[in-house]
């Protein structure tokens, strides 16, 4: 059993012992930690001591997470930009290239920025759920647009999220 702690959404907080607790009373073999909070997840890899999976969560933590040695990235860049997000995993994982990390992450943050615009605004901006789907829409198979009472991407953040994706190498499709 892999825990999704996603605290901001659940309100329910399982503290770093908590965790470990449920890892040695064997219920769980990981966690996708998914609090925007980068020390967060710090804390509990360097608790955890390679003893279980801890996988980044969410975007606004993922540098830093597999920085410190997160097993893993799920969660929206990664379901949305596959390629660039793997090449990052390596480049920090595997390579331990930490300047070719930076400028990679360089190109990435933007769109983390741009999916997390309403969830750093109280609600103003793009939703991140919003973004994905037009991203998707941009570069691959069609998606469709959010069921309410999401939103599709405002128009304004349509031609800023293409140029987005043609600085990470996707090719995005006219009219889009």
């Amino acid at each position: 059993i892999l825990v999704y702690h996603n605290i901001p959404l659940t309100s329910v907080d399982l503290t770093t012992d908590h965790l470990l607790q449920l890892f040695e009373e064997r219920a769980i073999a990981g966690v996708k930690m998914s609090h925007p909070e980068p020390d967060r997840q710090c804390q509990l890899l360097q608790a955890a001591q390679g003893r279980f999976a801890v996988y980044a969560g969410i975007d606004t933590a993922a540098f830093e997470g597999l920085c410190h040695g997160s097993h893993g990235w799920i969660s929206g860049i990664p379901s949305t930009v596959p390629r660039p997000a793997r090449r990052l995993y390596d480049l920090i994982a595997v390579d331990g290239n930490l300047p070719a990390a930076r400028e990679l992450w360089s190109l990435l943050a933007p769109l983390m920025r741009l999916q997390f615009q309403a969830y750093h605004s109280r609600g103003e901006g793009a939703h991140w759920f919003s973004t994905m789907k037009a991203a998707l829409n941009m570069i691959g198979p069609p998606v469709g647009d959010p069921q309410a009472p999401i939103r599709p991407l405002p128009v304004q953040h349509r031609e800023t999220l293409a140029k987005m994706l043609q600085n990470l190498g996707y090719q995005v499709k006219s009219g889009q």
